[in-house]
């Protein structure tokens, strides 16, 4: 066997091994486990693209879709978010009660909070992630529940795509969470907030807070924080620090 047909084996063998970790969930809510893999095996190609792209993007990786298939924690919260997103989309049929869109709402969820402890980072399994997304590093990135992102992204770590905000929200159908646009590269601590929309091809610089929207093509550097050299100053004597 190639090496992209093993790592697709051992893709398709993970999948599996989330749907039947929640599979008694999903069978309360009068799904049938067969079903519930084979929705979720829809979902390979998009993790095998994701994997291609970390691979390719990531300079640590080296183009080696092996190591980041065994040593990314990031990647591995992308492959159970699009395993949770698919158990999520189950509840789809017109006629499944409340209560059976709960129980799956519950396993899907219960997907991404065990991805959330092991990897530090939080996708919902509600949100929509385009093709061949790439997160680096990861730590600390929370996506809500309403984001969307398109294809070809690449967020480093302690990307934030929220809320406005805090605390109890009143039940509302309106957007609260960004939209992302495709090829959008978002670097370590950037705050995105609110309904506001990213257009393609933007680069947001590391350490901006967006609340508003953001034309396709923009770049957003953070201007107004200082951060001074002062050559020589460490050099304090023992004897001088009181």
């Amino acid at each position: 066997m190639s090496d992209s047909g093993a790592i697709g084996s051992s893709i398709r063998s993970d999948i599996n091994d989330l749907v039947l970790s929640v599979s008694g969930l999903v069978e309360r809510a009068n799904v049938a486990v067969p079903i519930a893999l084979s929705r979720a095996q829809r979902e390979a190609g998009a993790i095998i693209e994701d994997l291609a792209a970390m691979a390719a993007r990531d300079p640590a990786a080296h183009d080696d879709q092996w190591y980041c298939y065994r040593s990314s924690l990031s990647f591995r919260a992308l492959l159970t978010y699009r395993v949770a997103h698919a158990v999520h989309l189950l509840h789809g049929r017109s006629n499944r009660s409340g209560h059976e869109e709960r129980l799956l709402d519950t396993a899907a969820r219960l997907l991404s909070e065990n991805a959330k402890v092991r990897t530090g980072v939080e996708i919902h399994p509600s949100a929509v992630i385009g093709r061949r997304m790439v997160i680096d590093h990861g730590w600390g990135t929370v996506i809500g529940e309403d984001a969307r992102i398109g294809d070809d992204c690449y967020f480093l770590q302690n990307v934030v795509l929220g809320g406005r905000a805090i605390g109890i929200v009143p039940n509302t159908r309106e957007r609260r969470h960004p939209s992302i646009g495709d090829r959008v590269v978002i670097a370590g601590g950037v705050y995105v907030f609110g309904a506001v929309t990213v257009g393609d091809d933007c680069r947001i610089d590391a350490g901006a807070r967006i609340t508003t929207d953001i034309p396709a093509g923009s770049r957003v550097r953070l201007r107004t924080v200082q951060q001074v050299l002062e050559p020589g100053k460490a050099l304090v004597s023992v004897d001088r620090v009181s």
